[in-house]
């Protein structure tokens, strides 16, 4: 064997020890999510059809939502124990820390993942002590330049203009909701989800609202999304008319074209306050809890990969790009002499929701590894401690 050949086999097996899961330690861990199944919103306007009845509020969580939540809680609680992350007994607040949003959904999806995750330990979830959404999770636009107003409803208008992704939703929505018959078309004239345009509202401190077909669009899939991850009948689920994969490819379209539009357009702007929240914390890592649970949207998620500049992915066995329940799991990995980031997005699959699963390290969620554009990730997903932290 040559001296090169012999110095280059060194070498990968330095790197293989370097990265080996008995080498690596996990040293801590933040968790930003979704929030889990929520009841949809009023829908009678947008069919004449009769629309199966709903057992909670607009807006809430739903029993089976928070079944799903405590699972995932589980989840990770076993794959911490394995990695000996926290000590034995109920954690104090130095230890594990948790934050929700203030408006129903997300308190309750912490509660549920903390109560399943540390059994019998009375784990706190903060919260602000504000009416409406707390200002970290707020998705108002906080630029208040005119140039900047113009650039986003051009980009905007510029997305909604002959977008044939959107125009196949609404073609099917149209057969779908009968939506001739509807209240929206008797009282607002939209009666052809295809013709009817859009209108943008854009107002310095508040989200950009789009009505018109898109609105009604998101609405109504949103609500069919919900109720198939209930485990609701699926004749009940848009009148038994979506019962194949290739019918949910199509009309799933709409979360993400909703995502790319309302959000992703802006998300520079309206990522500020998680952003420097995230930045904020991982700069000042050692002084942090072992463990942070923070839960807020799809939109939070959307803000974050975007403003932090990960690389783009499609997800396994999922429509949704920011699926219910999903978790971008920031984690400190050390060898002792360095330490190391790694993020994953953990989910459920389409058929995983659908199905109630129950998750373990034997039958675990979904899981990608998530790459910075800016930093030097490794095949393994690593990328160097310092190097994330100094370019934040």
């Amino acid at each position: 064997m040559s001296g090169k050949v012999f110095f280059l086999m060194l070498i990968l097996i330095v790197l293989c020890k370097t990265f080996s899961a008995n080498n690596l330690t996990l040293k801590q861990v933040l968790i930003l999510g979704r929030h889990n199944i929520k009841y949809p919103e009023e829908l009678h306007r947008y069919s004449s059809k009769p629309w199966p009845p709903q057992a909670g509020a607009p807006g809430l969580l739903t029993p089976r939502g928070a079944q799903l939540e405590g699972y995932m809680g589980e989840y990770f609680s076993e794959w911490l124990k394995k990695e000996h992350f926290l000590p034995e007994g109920c954690p104090d607040e130095a230890t594990v820390y948790v934050y929700a949003n203030s408006v129903s959904r997300t308190k309750e999806t912490a509660r549920a993942f903390t109560d399943s995750a540390f059994k019998g330990c009375n784990v706190t979830v903060h919260q602000k002590d504000t009416i409406g959404p707390d200002p970290l999770f707020k998705y108002g636009i906080f630029n208040t330049t005119e140039a900047y107003k113009e650039n986003i409803l051009k980009e905007i208008n510029k997305k909604l203009r002959n977008n044939s992704k959107l125009m196949a939703v609404y073609s099917e929505l149209n057969k779908i909701l009968e939506i001739e018959d509807s209240q929206v078309c008797k009282q607002d004239g939209i009666c052809d989800l295809t013709q009817a345009n859009d209108t943008i509202s854009y107002e310095v401190g508040k989200p950009v609202v789009i009505n018109g077909p898109f609105a009604i669009a998101h609405i109504v899939i949103n609500a069919f999304v919900m109720n198939y991850y209930d485990g609701m009948p699926i004749q009940d689920i848009a009148w038994g008319q979506i019962t194949t994969p290739e019918k949910w490819e199509l009309v799933t379209e709409m979360t993400r074209q909703n995502q790319d539009i309302r959000y992703t357009t802006v998300a520079e702007d309206k990522a500020a306050p998680i952003v420097q929240y995230l930045t904020k914390t991982f700069k000042e890592y050692d002084e942090m809890p072992k463990l942070m649970l923070l839960v807020g949207h799809d939109i939070t998620l959307n803000f974050v990969e975007n403003a932090f500049g990960f690389k783009s992915i499609d997800l396994p066995n999922q429509f949704e790009k920011y699926p219910i329940g999903g978790k971008f799991v920031f984690q400190r990995w050390t060898n002792n002499e360095s330490d190391y980031l790694k993020v994953e997005f953990v989910y459920p699959s389409w058929s995983q929701m659908r199905n109630g699963s129950k998750y373990s390290l034997e039958s675990p969620p979904q899981k990608v590894v998530m790459r910075l554009n800016w930093c030097n990730t490794d095949e393994y997903g690593f990328c160097p401690w310092n190097d994330f932290v100094s370019k934040l």
